[in-house]
């Protein structure tokens, strides 16, 4: 049986390991976030301890509280794990101090008509005193009283087996000031002990065994600690003997309304010992079986899990799906323009190729069409200056009104389509994420565009070629013009033209005529400028076969540097929410064991 409850008490001591662990995750999350950002005045109206619960409070308290308990369960688990702390709570007038000294078996607890008579802790220590000392100074107990370890045995009252004469061993008895003292250091004192103790008994009497002070205040917030809180009615000879169990069948229930289903109840009498060795072996097995400490520590990373959980509603933590990211993209590449820049890098391949291989003699007229890049201001390379950042911006027409509400809709989209499997306030929390960027984002895209490499390419090398090919071609109808020119000088002067080279006649078969034959010089302007005219029609038919492939390269950089926007702004944190709500949901889940 030893080794069993040993077993179980290292079972319940690694399992409080996640649960910390848990909490303190999801403590962390909330410390990032900020508790104030998710509080929501319209969430958290239900209870979630048992019936006829108060209502919340409000987020800022139980983040307070679990910040407390993570410092508590983590220095008590550092400190005695072979003392078990009991402490004696009770209401002036309960006969609190009566009963500890009856439990004692000493009378270091003053009793009197006076009330309050108990100003101060007082712990009766079952064993030696020293290595509970670190215990008692975390627990600011300054008034120690150390008994033999078999102390109280004597009577037959040892609890358990009664064969070692040790069961109260390691036992740390304290008497609490009273709870509804008029003075507040007193009851402040005694509240922050009853949150810090392994077992709470309460001791309780006929008249005051309901005061609201006692149930709404204390036993209610508590209603997770049933397996280490103990209900005494003290005084129980005063009653008669018909009324006893009514009565304690009306603190049973009001316990199980409390949420302390399982709590034990006794009924003692410090002036005449009745219930008393009830109450011993009770305390005794708590000391016997050492996991009280481990027990109340699981309950208070239960109680708080379940007030953040109540405050702040962690549930399914939604997901960012490919179409949503998509159309997200899509429509932050129509508000940046990327379609109008494309279609500007296809025309100043046009406007380029056209000015590199057109007919020279109509080259010229494409001086006066400005390049679609130059007009955008996308023409030269981007600038960067310290930390490689763009210095410079484009002429980009700006978002209509239209595109404007586009990209608001559907950042709004997404944030709900994201969120929607969470509960409030981490939906608000996701779609704030995909929401927060709506200011900056028109910026941050046109700088993504800007820095987009769309003038450094070179141009292909076939436009020398055609270039040089097209000179070739009008110096040959130069040459022609010239000649005809000294030709028609000569004959203008009356000089005779001796010889003429010509052309043809070229014979044909019939039904064709026989073509006639042709100057050369009348030949060389005709073919130069049919051949400049050809190589133009044919130049600009692959330019735009060229255009259209270089606006879809365009257009592949500038969505991909969109979508590094959007990863930036939006999607990052929107995923980083996302996995803020993951965590805080699995903390509480893991909390609450």
């Amino acid at each position: 049986m030893a080794r069993l409850t040993a077993r179980a008490r290292a079972t319940e001591r690694a399992d409080l390991g996640p649960r910390l662990a848990g909490l303190r995750d999801a403590v962390e999350v909330l410390d990032r976030v900020g508790a104030d950002t998710l509080a929501d005045p319209t969430h958290g109206r239900h209870s979630t301890g048992g019936p006829h619960r108060s209502d919340p409070p409000e987020p800022a308290a139980p983040l307070a509280r679990a910040h407390a308990v993570l410092a508590r369960v983590g220095r008590r688990r550092e400190l005695s794990t072979e003392h078990t702390v009991v402490a004696l709570a009770g209401a002036t007038g309960s006969g609190k101090s009566s009963v500890f000294n009856a439990l004692s078996g000493t009378d270091v607890a003053a009793v009197g008509a006076r009330r309050p008579t108990t100003s101060h802790p007082l712990a009766v220590i079952w064993g030696p005193a020293a290595p509970a000392g670190e215990l008692l100074d975390w627990l600011e107990v300054t008034q120690r009283v150390e008994v033999a370890p078999d102390h109280g045995v004597a009577d037959g009252t040892d609890g358990t087996d009664g064969t070692d004469g040790t069961a109260l061993s390691g036992l740390i008895l304290l008497d609490l000031p009273d709870i509804d003292s008029v003075q507040t250091e007193h009851h402040q004192r005694a509240a922050r002990l009853a949150e810090s103790v392994d077992v709470l008994v309460w001791v309780l009497d006929p008249q005051k065994y309901a005061d609201a002070v006692v149930h709404t205040q204390y036993l209610r917030p508590m209603s997770r600690h049933a397996e280490v809180t103990v209900a005494v009615l003290n005084q129980a000879d005063l009653l008669a003997p018909g009324d006893r169990a009514p009565v304690l069948a009306d603190l049973t229930e009001r316990l199980v309304d409390d949420g302390l289903r399982g709590a034990q109840v006794l009924a003692v009498s410090a002036r005449t010992g009745e219930g008393l060795a009830d109450l011993r072996e009770v305390i005794a097995r708590f000391v016997s079986q050492r996991r009280a400490a481990d027990a109340r520590l699981s309950a208070d990373l239960a109680t708080v899990a379940a007030q953040l959980q109540s405050a702040y509603a962690a549930d399914v933590a939604g997901e960012l799906a490919a179409p949503d990211r998509r159309r997200l993209v899509a429509t932050l590449a129509r508000s940046a323009g990327v379609d109008e820049v494309a279609d500007a890098v296809a025309g100043s391949f046009r406007h380029r190729a056209r000015a590199a291989t057109g007919w020279p003699v109509t080259r010229w007229l494409g001086r006066f069409r400005r390049d679609p890049l130059r007009r955008l201001h996308l023409d030269r390379v981007p600038e960067r200056g310290e930390g490689g950042a763009v210095v410079a911006t484009s002429s980009i027409p700006s978002a209509t009104p239209v595109q404007r509400a586009q990209v608001a809709t559907a950042l709004r989209d997404l944030g709900d389509a994201t969120s929607a499997g969470s509960a409030e306030p981490w939906r608000s929390y996701v779609r704030a994420g995909a929401t927060g960027a709506l200011a900056t984002l028109p910026d941050a895209l046109d700088q993504a565009i800007v820095s987009t490499p769309l003038a450094g390419r070179s141009d292909p090398r076939w436009f020398r070629v055609v270039g040089a090919l097209q000179w070739l071609v009008f110096a040959t109808l130069a040459a022609g013009a010239l000649w005809l020119g000294v030709l028609a000088g000569l004959r203008y002067l009356g000089l005779p033209v001796t010889w003429l080279p010509q052309l043809g006649p070229v014979p044909a078969d019939p039904p064709w005529p026989e073509l006639p034959a042709l100057p050369w010089p009348t030949v060389l302007v005709i073919a130069g400028a049919a051949l400049g005219l050809l190589i133009s029609l044919i130049s600009a038919v692959v330019a735009r076969v060229g255009a259209a492939r270089r606006s879809r390269k365009a257009r592949a950089d500038l969505n991909r540097a969109v979508t590094e926007v959007a990863e930036r702004l939006v999607l990052d944190p929107v995923r980083d929410r996302i996995a803020d709500v993951a965590t805080f949901a699995a903390g509480i889940r893991a909390a609450g064991g």
